[in-house]
């Protein structure tokens, strides 16, 4: 669902956007069919979320159907998923699981995540060098173009492939993630709470980078000081490597 906006802006704009409504209509129908079970098992905590996130969604289908209203699903798509992690990972109460939950599905945590910040290096680097040949090209320095090995063009291209890679793999992380310290994790999820909140806001953070970029049409110059930010949020939690939870609690 959260593709929907990447096809609002670019080269393939019509087949990116079908691409993304048949999208948000699939997951629509997965968050309606999985808000009746939620119903149906009754945990009162979830049925409001749910139902709110499953009913936006709909509202939104029936606007591209009616109206042929396109962009409000850019908006609704990211919403709907910050909204329900936030659920998970902050507001849905939690109690020890019974027995530890599988160790498949924290290794694919980890690693996804760790990839995912793996890319995030990367597009800081990328955004570096772009502000640096930018930098050049507008003090007109020929030396400087001449010995980069890279077209200033081709610089934004593996920006934007390296923003959407590691923005991908850090949302599966952040979902696996919420999974397990929601049904699997033995023990106070509290003591995780400074993890989870640094987490999220990196997540959140590169969200807004790129519906910025595709939404807004965030010129090139912003997006690579966006990223270098990005980069060092990360690096403030010390790429997950250190837990804020006492500075929290």
């Amino acid at each position: 669902m959260n593709f929907y906006h990447i096809g609002v802006i670019g080269p393939h704009r019509g087949k990116q956007q079908k691409a993304g409504y048949y999208s948000l209509l699939i997951a629509t129908l997965l968050i309606t069919i999985n808000t009746i079970s939620v119903i149906n098992m009754n945990p009162n905590q979830l049925v409001s979320t749910f139902i709110l996130i499953a009913s936006i969604c709909w509202l939104t289908v029936l606007a591209k159907i009616i109206f042929d209203f396109r962009m409000l699903g850019a908006f609704v798509a990211p919403l709907s998923m910050i909204i329900l992690l936030a659920q998970f990972l902050f507001v849905a109460p939690h109690g020890p699981a019974n027995s530890e939950g599988p160790s498949a599905l924290m290794y694919a945590h980890i690693i996804t995540s760790v990839l995912g910040e793996a890319f995030a290096i990367i597009a800081c680097v990328l955004a570096v060098f772009y502000l640096m040949q930018q930098r050049a090209l507008k003090n007109k320095n020929l030396d400087r173009l001449q010995a980069a090995q890279v077209p200033i063009s081709k610089l934004t291209t593996a920006l934007m492939a390296t923003l959407w890679i590691g923005f991908i793999l850090l949302t599966s992380g952040l979902i696996m993630g919420a999974v397990y310290s929601q049904f699997f994790m033995i023990g106070d999820r509290e003591s995780l709470m400074g993890k989870i909140i640094w987490a999220f806001a990196v997540w959140v953070w590169y969200l807004a980078t790129l519906v910025g970029k595709n939404l807004m049409n965030l010129p090139a110059k912003k997006l690579a000081w966006m990223t270098i930010a990005g980069f060092g949020l990360l690096a403030l939690g010390l790429f997950g490597t250190t837990n804020w939870s006492s500075l929290v609690g």
